[in-house]
């Protein structure tokens, strides 16, 4: 069963439990399944600073940071056979599916899981209570960071964006500073200005302009609000409002989620238990297999250290005891 008929199969369940039900249902967080990657989700505006934040977090956490755009644009890199795919919707000014987008999200989830990966911080993703809803499927989401900023201080960080044709680096030229007003907080935001190697190679996004910025502004507030909802009915949505910059936000950011790493040490300390069970069942059984009379296996193969501790040995008869040589 693909994404989408499990997605399609879920939607009938819960209509079908709804309709079993007299009294207003409300959804109940899923049960952690060690199927599923455990999610920090980092949601925000364009131009908020999710990659930056989410990032420093993941970093601090010791978990990989995954932006869905990132994924899809390495594929496009790399010509593979999804990559093609997504580049022929892409040139025609289309957005991508949202079950070509999820079905990349898992293939990634389920390799990190293979190596190790006890947990990710997925930055920008998803967008719409439809992808939230599929989410649900492939990852057992445990809080979802909702940054935010005041809109004037939002549309002014997008106009200062800049990235440096060479190198690639983003920079923002930008300096703001808003007293306090209204219950808000004051805002002071200073330039995160180019080295002199790249201040000659700026350039500005061609989409980064007061039209194109206030419609994405507005393409994303008619979307969060489902989204924000969705999580809020689960109890795992975080609100936080930037005030200043980095060396400022970053520690009161990760004060703020401090409480809730807890959920990630305990996936880290189940992991070491599970690897320690592991290694005491192997000693279990080579125990009983030395017991039980194969001692001539047991020593020649699954006992390298007998040969270390007792020097040259062979077997000597059948009944398996060792001589020095």
């Amino acid at each position: 069963m693909n994404l989408v008929q499990r997605f399609a199969a879920k939607k009938t369940l819960d209509t079908l439990a709804t309709g079993l039900s007299a009294l207003r249902v409300t959804r109940t967080p899923p049960a952690p399944s060690a199927a599923k990657a455990p999610a920090w989700i980092f949601l925000g505006p364009p131009g908020v600073g999710k990659g930056t934040y989410s990032s420093r977090v993941a970093s601090a956490l010791g978990v990989p940071h995954i932006a869905a755009g990132d994924l899809v644009r390495q594929q496009i890199k790399d010509k593979t056979e999804f990559g093609c795919k997504a580049q022929a919707i892409v040139a025609k000014g289309d957005l991508l599916p949202d079950e070509m987008i999820l079905e990349l999200l898992e293939k990634r989830l389920q390799d990190g899981q293979a190596q190790g990966e006890l947990g990710v911080l997925l930055d920008g993703f998803p967008r719409t209570r439809r992808q939230a809803q599929m989410l649900a499927l492939i990852a057992d989401t445990q809080l979802a960071v909702n940054l935010s900023l005041r809109p004037e201080v939002l549309t002014a960080k997008c106009l200062g964006r800049r990235v440096c044709g060479d190198c690639g680096k983003n920079f923002n030229v930008a300096d703001i500073m808003l007293p306090a007003s209204n219950g808000q907080p004051e805002v002071r935001m200073p330039p995160l200005n180019p080295p002199e190697s790249c201040r000659e190679k700026m350039e500005i996004r061609s989409d980064d302009n007061l039209e194109t910025i206030n419609n994405r502004i507005d393409v994303y507030n008619s979307q969060a609000k489902p989204v924000e909802d969705f999580f809020r009915e689960d109890g795992l949505l975080r609100n936080f409002e930037i005030s200043g910059g980095i060396p400022e936000t970053l520690p009161r950011l990760l004060q703020e989620l401090g409480p809730f790493s807890y959920l990630l040490a305990e996936r880290r300390a189940q992991a070491a238990r599970n690897q320690l069970a592991k290694q005491m069942t192997w000693v279990s059984t080579q125990t009983q297999k030395v017991m039980s009379g194969s001692t001539h296996s047991a020593s020649a193969q699954s006992i390298p250290m007998a040969s270390q501790s007792m020097g040259k040995c062979t077997a000597a008869g059948s009944n398996g005891s060792l001589a020095q040589r």
